[in-house]
């Protein structure tokens, strides 16, 4: 008799700026599996201004989620994780039997987010208005600390120097913390 291994949902998450698509193509390089980021599908939808179709790429986004439980299929999000679906989307998938990690990039403050955007725009790519880089900055982090106990395991790199580092990780409440300084750089300021 063969057992069949849990689909996976990895939640590739962090606020605006913080490397979140280039971590997320290294790491889902060699796993085959599929990507589902909203900022992609509104460049697919319109190249030349993705401000005007963030509302039809975020129901796109929702749909194929939908279909991919629905399918039983192993995939990747991106998210700021600055909204309030995540615990539910979170909870969804595992009662639909999926197995959930996430992992969360972060950078010492918001200006070097809205510095890697600048640099990110003058290259091509999408612009986010400051005062939402900073906003969802705080608020991503906050969540982070909410839901990590609710995936089945989760990872925290950090992404201010030359390459990631990864700090800590956990499954529920048990964690094991590689760098101290970095962790308490993270939970210090959480709260804004």
């Amino acid at each position: 008799m063969t057992t069949t291994a849990k689909p996976l949902l990895y939640i590739i998450s962090g606020p605006n700026g913080s490397g979140k698509t280039t971590l997320a193509k290294e790491l889902l390089e060699n796993d085959n599996l599929e990507f589902l980021n909203a900022d992609e599908i509104a460049k697919s939808l319109n190249p030349s201004d993705v401000s005007k179709v963030y509302m039809q790429a975020g129901r796109e986004f929702f749909r194929k989620m939908d279909e991919y439980l629905e399918q039983r299929k192993s995939f990747a999000i991106e998210t700021t994780l600055s909204g309030k679906y995540h615990k539910r989307m979170i909870e969804r998938f595992k009662q639909g039997g999926y197995e959930t990690k996430m992992l969360y990039i972060f950078l010492d403050n918001p200006n070097l987010c809205i510095d890697r955007i600048n640099i990110r725009v003058s290259k091509g790519g999408h612009n986010i208005p400051d005062e939402d880089v900073i906003r969802r900055f705080f608020r991503s982090k906050n969540n982070f600390s909410d839901i990590k106990n609710s995936v089945n395991q989760w990872f925290l790199y950090f992404n201010g120097g030359e390459k990631y580092i990864e700090v800590a990780q956990g499954m529920q409440n048990n964690m094991i913390i590689f760098n101290e300084e970095l962790y308490n750089l993270f939970f210090g300021d959480a709260n804004g």
